[in-house]
């Protein structure tokens, strides 16, 4: 005669081996739902959501399809934020790009642009639209535009787009336009890079400011921020105005 605690245990084996059936079934139904979803999920004709491109001006919601080869109608289910990434970070016009998503489903590429910092002459009379990192945008038979000023007395020689200018000087420029303020630069039509590398700056008003080096330059730069909105709010007649000082040297 069986024990209660005997009986208990042959009960419990008996429905764990009844109810075993039942959980791979179950299991089963879960996976072939999963799957049945995930399928349907990644249908390219499934429109999922929308891209929003964040301070991308040559960067469009458009560009970034091409790029990406994202067909319409947009599925967020088959884009690969990484393999996104990694497209738009190889596009010359792109330094950096991050993708998040936000609610309820939206895609937001946030793009940090390469911006134009000056023209300079290169080989065969062309002209070469370098960014802030030293990157080489375009190549032109002439300056298409007035993005940034033009670097006179200064080649860089046989540059193509994509190229990183390794030009001791242009980079020693490059280094003191990147530490001014944007409307600082936007007063600035012309700069002349003498051989020896010093620099010289016109504003628009006609004044050429003397920064020399370039290290000296950027000790320079509050000085020289003061100096282009003095003369952008005062009528101030002077020949030149030299930076090189301890103080500020103007010729009148």
């Amino acid at each position: 005669m069986q024990t209660t605690e005997e009986r208990l245990n042959a009960q419990r084996r008996n429905n764990r081996h009844y109810n075993k059936p039942k959980v791979i079934l179950l299991g089963i139904c879960t996976l072939c739902v999963l799957a049945g979803l995930y399928y349907f999920l990644h249908r390219p004709w499934l429109a999922f959501g929308k891209i929003v491109v964040d301070n991308g001006q040559a960067i469009t919601v458009e560009e970034v399809k091409k790029v990406a080869n994202i067909h319409e109608p947009v599925n967020l289910f088959n884009i690969n934020r990484s393999d996104l990434e990694h497209v738009l970070a190889h596009d010359l016009r792109v330094e950096k790009v991050t993708t998040t998503y936000s609610w309820p489903n939206i895609l937001r590429v946030v793009v940090k642009e390469r911006k134009p910092a000056i023209y300079v002459e290169c080989s065969y009379n062309g002209y070469a639209k370098i960014s802030y990192s030293g990157h080489v945008l375009s190549v032109g038979n002439g300056i298409k535009d007035a993005s940034a000023p033009f670097v006179s007395g200064w080649k860089v020689g046989n540059v193509y787009a994509g190229d990183l200018v390794k030009d001791k000087e242009i980079n020693g420029l490059l280094s003191f336009l990147g530490k001014l303020d944007t409307a600082v630069t936007k007063s600035i039509v012309e700069i002349y890079l003498s051989q020896e590398g010093s620099i010289k700056v016109y504003l628009k008003n006609g004044v050429p400011v003397i920064l020399g080096m370039p290290e000296n330059a950027i000790k320079k730069i509050d000085t020289f921020t003061i100096v282009c909105k003095e003369l952008e709010t005062k009528p101030i007649k002077a020949s030149y105005i030299d930076l090189t000082y301890d103080k500020p040297y103007v010729k009148l």
